[in-house]
């Protein structure tokens, strides 16, 4: 629990640190580094997210102490690739050749790339050993360097490279405290194998490439806003793209840090026919979960622009944010409620495929696109594109018949944020934006939940019934002895 809570508040600073920094930079400089940021992740993705994801199944205590060759192999990977990466950086700048970065920012990219991903690793060792407090001190720590750096080089510096290269090095600077309790004494770097790396490969490499393809659809469409619109206009497209990614993306993937452990501890324990039931349940949940947070983000848009959008920027914020979401809750639900089908069948493959379709409909679109076409154009096709990813994915994974949802569950959710979103419409004309956000919560949420409950959505009446059960044994005091 305390590793989900930690991952929802590292997941909300970041929400928070973006908005500062767009807020300190502009919507210019904000653009360069939103586009800078993004080639990092798509960078880190494609060369070091197999070794988390590998570090995270198959890292244990357990295999730890049996199996050094393991975290030796893993190290030997993560070493070589990043040499690979400073040593191609250091050559594109010594050639002059044009990537459309200039040096400066091309060194911070590669640098952020990796100390980020070397960030994310170690946090991923840290939770394949269940040290939550360590993981704790790696977020907080990570965290307060962000703030602290990219924050104070935005103010002085006002240039999106020496936010980059702050970003860079607050991922540096966030492992250092928790490098001696996850160092594995006795393991020499010889210890590792080539074939143990190829297996790593072989594993994590179809996720991989589907986040990858996502990723490039994000660069890519910024990238040609900035091209045909200018820096400015691609800073208030990125904005808006990444704090409606955040806010959902965030609680898909804490919810999945829980949910997808018991589909695995199902399968282990009961057999295949019980973790598609897992699986069943976790889907209702994480549509339910979502899909009221998509709605609540839409229908108060106006008091959360208010609130928390930088002046500059909200201008496009609302209009490009409500384009947005209808996509990006389509991808959280391929990530969250689809993606462990395969995961639990061993089809992970068909994943690249739908993201392949998304990333051929995003380019699409794109061509089609006018010159004279604005930043709402270009969200259009970024959610049309995810909307596509989504429909394949449903399809291949939807096919196994023990994995498909009740239809009753599904309409009862579509009913709820109806619901929902009639008891939030008034709210909207409410001068306050604090009094206009808080009533959309409590009114929203509560009406949502009402009718899941009454619906018993996924077995909501069980599970109310059984933390009501926990609270009040928590909350009863035993009862003092008698006293000599």
């Amino acid at each position: 629990m305390i590793i989900v809570l930690t991952f929802m508040l590292n997941a909300g600073l970041n929400f928070l640190l973006g908005l500062a920094v767009a807020a300190v930079l502009g919507p210019e400089q904000y653009g360069r580094f939103a586009v800078a940021a993004m080639v990092a992740i798509v960078i880190g993705t494609a060369a070091f997210d197999w070794l988390r994801l590998s570090a995270t199944r198959f890292y244990t205590e357990a295999a730890r102490a049996a199996d050094p060759e393991l975290r030796a192999s893993l190290e030997v990977a993560y070493a070589g690739l990043g040499f690979a990466l400073l040593v191609a950086a250091a050559l594109v700048i010594a050639l002059q050749v044009d990537v459309g970065l200039s040096a400066a920012m091309l060194a911070a990219t590669v640098a952020a790339a990796i100390c980020n991903t070397r960030f994310d690793y170690t946090a991923a060792l840290a939770r394949a050993r269940f040290l939550d407090r360590t993981y704790s001190v790696l977020v907080v720590t990570k965290n307060v360097a962000s703030f602290g750096l990219m924050i104070g080089a935005a103010f002085w510096f006002k240039n999106a490279a020496a936010v980059m290269a702050a970003l860079a090095l607050s991922g540096a600077l966030a492992i250092l405290p928790a490098r001696s309790i996850l160092l594995d004494h006795g393991v020499g770097l010889r210890g590792a194998t080539r074939s143990r790396v190829v297996a790593f490969a072989h594993y994590g490499f179809p996720i991989v490439t589907a986040n990858v393809i996502y990723q490039v659809i994000v660069l890519v469409n910024r990238g040609a806003a900035a091209a045909h619109l200018g820096f400015a206009d691609a800073g208030q497209l990125s904005l808006a793209t990444d704090m409606s990614i955040r806010l959902l993306l965030a609680v898909g993937a804490a919810l999945d840090v829980y949910l997808f452990q018991l589909v695995v501890r199902r399968d282990a324990t009961h057999g295949r026919a019980a973790a598609h039931e897992q699986i069943v349940r976790n889907m209702l949940i994480v549509t339910a979960v979502l899909v009221l947070l998509a709605v609540g983000y839409v229908m108060a848009m106006p008091a959360f622009e208010l609130l928390v959008v930088p002046p500059r920027f909200r201008a496009d914020f609302g209009p490009v944010s409500l384009v947005l979401t209808p996509g990006i809750l389509a991808f959280c639900l391929v990530n969250f409620a689809l993606n462990p089908v395969f995961q639990i069948e061993g089809q992970t493959r068909l994943v690249v495929v739908a993201a392949a379709a998304a990333l051929a409909v995003d380019l699409g679109g794109l061509a089609l696109l006018s010159p004279h076409s604005g930043v709402l154009s270009y969200a259009i096709v970024h959610a049309v594109s995810l909307l596509v990813g989504f429909g394949l994915a449903a399809i291949f994974a939807l096919r196994h018949p023990s994995c498909r949802p009740p239809l009753r569950d599904l309409a009862a959710i579509g009913l709820a944020a109806a619901l929902a979103a009639m008891v939030i419409w008034p709210t909207r004309s409410i001068g306050e934006p604090v009094v206009a956000l808080a009533a959309a919560m409590i009114g929203g949420t509560s009406i949502y939940l009402l009718t899941l409950y009454l619906a018993d959505v996924a077995g909501l009446r069980d599970l109310s019934h059984l933390i009501m059960r926990w609270v009040f044994r928590a909350c009863r005091k035993p009862q003092a002895g008698p006293t000599a």
